[in-house]
């Protein structure tokens, strides 16, 4: 894994870690809002229904009062103060019933606001999520191509190095040929230095073989051509064999084949070169 791939692993469990932090932190200060209000038992409408059957109560006994207070007035004015005293005691408790009401509203409008932060935040870090993930498929579409270029560096250098070997086996096969000719050369008495001297470099073609070994090629005196001087043969860049001049003309030469040298049949259109390997 590359470095640039640690740091966005890293930045993604850092992530990982605050947003689990904020799902406890919200989870943890939840209230059930709707138990607090619908609970058969305890819940703010159980009570209110309580309070309104209690209110009805004591309306019903109200009534009751005032029927007696027409039999009997210091008892009517006693079930009055009494019934003042609830009134009292039921408007304080709607009063704090109201201020508790006002209360959760106004804890239910602050989760709202709390909630929306926390859309947006996990919106922002989606986007920036997002964003990584691209920066990371990038890089790896960029280490894939790199790849490949390396790939074709070493396919290149593998072929460089299988042509530099069949150059360097090449190169041998000359040398070994070119001693091989050498010692040719010194069997026949002579030498290569004086072969190549006054002939300049020449190339042309055999124009006729014999069944006897003699070629007709198609330099002569007027290409620097003397008897003695060995012509090398090749066809389509495979050496041949070499020649050895034994009469001259003036546009063409005979040539006797120096079977020694030579690795394959010559005919009749083979090229023929004055340079010497």
């Amino acid at each position: 894994m590359t470095l640039l791939g640690k740091v966005f692993t890293g930045l993604l469990f850092l992530l990982s870690v605050i947003f689990f932090t904020l799902a406890v932190a919200v989870n943890a200060s939840h209230v059930d809002y709707r138990k607090l209000v619908k609970d058969p038992a305890t819940g703010l409408e159980a009570r209110l229904k309580k309070a309104e059957l209690k209110s009805q109560q004591l309306t019903t006994t109200l009534e009751e009062t005032k029927s007696e207070l027409s039999i009997e007035q210091a008892a009517r004015r006693s079930a009055l103060g009494a019934l003042q005293t609830q009134i009292e005691q039921r408007e304080s408790l709607n009063a704090a019933q109201e201020a508790e009401l006002t209360n959760l509203l106004s804890a239910h409008t602050l989760l709202v606001q709390t909630e929306q932060a926390t859309q947006q935040a996990l919106s922002t870090s989606t986007k920036d999520n997002e964003t990584l993930r691209k920066q990371i498929v990038d890089a790896r579409e960029d280490r894939d191509q790199t790849f490949g270029r390396f790939t074709k560096a070493i396919d290149e250098k593998t072929r460089l190095e299988g042509m530099f070997q069949s150059l360097n086996e090449r190169l041998q096969q000359l040398a070994s040929d070119y001693t091989g000719a050498k010692e040719q050369l010194e069997i026949l008495g002579l030498k290569p230095n004086s072969l190549a001297q006054g002939a300049p470099a020449a190339n042309g073609e055999v124009t006729a073989v014999s069944s006897s070994g003699l070629v007709e090629v198609s330099l002569g005196q007027d290409s620097g051509m003397k008897e003695g001087l060995t012509l090398e043969v090749s066809r389509g860049g495979q050496y041949l064999g070499k020649l050895k001049i034994t009469r001259v003309e003036a546009g063409a030469s005979v040539a006797q084949i120096l079977t020694g040298f030579q690795t394959g049949y010559i005919r009749k259109g083979d090229r023929v070169d004055t340079k010497l390997y």
